[in-house]
């Protein structure tokens, strides 16, 4: 092997220093989303950037070459370094990417395509099986184990296609030493890591975004294709936002609020114009949301509203659910906040069943919420959490909400899906359910939407006759 890196020489030596050079030596001029990424890499390999990089793309930008050319020359970074390329199928990894690297290397200078060999699943530099890049399908967390080299490179194409579970397994991968991670792709869905990538986690990921409205006309792309997508289906359709804006749709078609809209929400001019919100006949509106943790790793969280703003909130984890309930006490204190015009909306399930009587002793109006309970407009909503997430969502939508800055939370909210039953009622879905989707339970999501629950007068209705939700506290049923 010492012969071999003898014999590249300099001419190695100077394809590792700089991206561009090695692109020189493809004969491949790189556009300016390719540029982007490029320089990306560059910051990261030089120490002055995040090792994780989401690209975002439109169709026709020219991503696949781009991440071609990452891959080739981080693997000449060092000899045996190793590039795992993986994507939802094998045909992504096989028949499109490895496709596309072949149609790069064939204008290649003769001397890189000779010490290049492709295969029908790998790249191999050097002769050497273990040096170059090797593809396997991000279907089993399994295919993301047994990585332990230096020097690694992972490529996840279509990276809005690839479970959340398999990510998380290729980031412990990322963690060995010089480990760069590129999640690239057209932003299909949502309900993925790699939205988190551009929200959620966005600071800890290089992020960028391909418009191929700004993509010149070339032997692959046609800007016609963006006109005809315009007159077929609307720029404000999400199918232009996805194939040619490069952006993620406004929303899942089952997920119940859109990240567009929370964000709107939390502009902190919103805060000042609907906290003195009242109710129709006048009386103010201040409300807590109590979300009680139901395991050890979970939050408990409380969220306190006056009129329609979010004024206070707090997380809280390993704490006993009676000094949640006195924390959110002390808030009413502090606030100057009289019983008689407080309502609190604790999750009386799990862990909250415990505490419901210090509401009572304290004298507080209280609706024990109980998710299954009787919604207010049964002929819509299945149960009462569903009307919540709902109610909230109506609000969200018309700008009539203020919330935290707190990307968890946004998170959260936006990635709560709903169904319809055979009644043809909406149902939201379980917190279980959503915790299989690959995500941490949403304690914030589920503390902000009790705060906006407004229909604690009709559920104090149902609760008088006997419903699941129950009312505690001397003034309860007087709103």
């Amino acid at each position: 092997m010492g012969r071999f890196a003898r014999n590249l020489g300099p001419v190695y030596q100077q394809l590792r220093s700089d991206i561009y050079k090695f692109c020189d030596a493809l004969n491949l001029k790189p556009n300016n989303h390719q540029r982007l990424l490029f320089d990306a890499v560059m910051r990261a390999q030089n120490g002055t950037g995040p090792l994780k990089i989401a690209v975002k793309s439109g169709q026709g930008t020219g991503k696949t070459t781009g991440s071609g050319v990452v891959a080739l020359w981080r693997s000449l970074q060092a000899v045996d370094a190793l590039t795992i390329l993986t994507a939802p199928t094998m045909r992504q990894c096989n028949e499109v990417w490895l496709a596309e690297a072949r149609r790069v290397l064939q204008r290649a200078d003769p001397w890189l395509q000779k010490i290049t060999n492709i295969t029908k699943t790998k790249i191999e530099i050097g002769g050497r099986p273990d040096w170059g890049v090797k593809t396997v399908t991000a279907t089993k967390e399994e295919n993301a184990q047994g990585f332990h080299e230096p020097n690694m490179t992972i490529v996840m194409e279509e990276a809005s296609g690839i479970n959340r579970k398999i990510v998380e397994q290729f980031k412990g991968t990322a963690s060995n030493p010089n480990c760069l991670m590129l999640l690239i792709g057209n932003p299909n869905t949502r309900d993925c890591a790699f939205f988190d990538c551009f929200n959620s986690q966005r600071s800890h990921w290089a992020t960028m975004t391909f418009n191929a409205e700004e993509t010149p006309k070339s032997e692959w792309f046609d800007p016609k294709r963006n006109e005809e997508l315009a007159l077929e289906f609307g720029k404000d359709s999400d199918v232009y936002r996805i194939r040619v804006l490069g952006e993620f749709p406004q929303s899942d078609p089952n997920c119940v609020m859109s990240s567009e809209d929370i964000e709107k929400c939390t502009d902190k001019s919103l805060m000042l114009k609907l906290v003195s919100a009242r109710r129709p006949d006048g009386r103010p509106i201040r409300q807590f949301g109590i979300d009680l943790a139901r395991f050890g790793g979970d939050e408990s969280t409380i969220y306190r509203r006056s009129g329609m703003s979010i004024v206070q909130w707090d997380k809280f984890a390993h704490r006993e659910p009676n000094q949640i309930v006195n924390m959110a006490f002390r808030w009413q204190m502090d606030a100057g906040w009289r019983d008689e015009d407080v309502w609190y909306v604790p999750d009386a399930g799990g862990m909250g069943q415990g505490v419901m009587h210090i509401f009572h002793e304290a004298r507080k109006r209280c609706l024990e919420f109980h998710n299954g309970g009787r919604a207010a407009d049964t002929k819509q909503f299945e149960n009462r959490i569903t009307e919540a997430w709902f109610s909230m969502a109506r609000n969200v939508r018309g700008l009539n909400a203020y919330l935290p800055s707190d990307n968890l939370l946004i998170q959260q909210l936006c990635g709560r899906q709903y169904f319809t039953n055979k009644k043809g009622k909406l149902v939201l879905e379980s917190k279980d359910e959503y915790m299989k989707r690959g995500y941490d339970s949403p304690d914030r999501a589920d503390g902000c939407v009790l705060a906006f629950y407004d229909q604690v007068e009709a559920a104090s209705q149902f609760a008088s006759q006997g419903d699941s939700g129950h009312l505690v506290g001397s003034g309860a049923g007087r709103i």
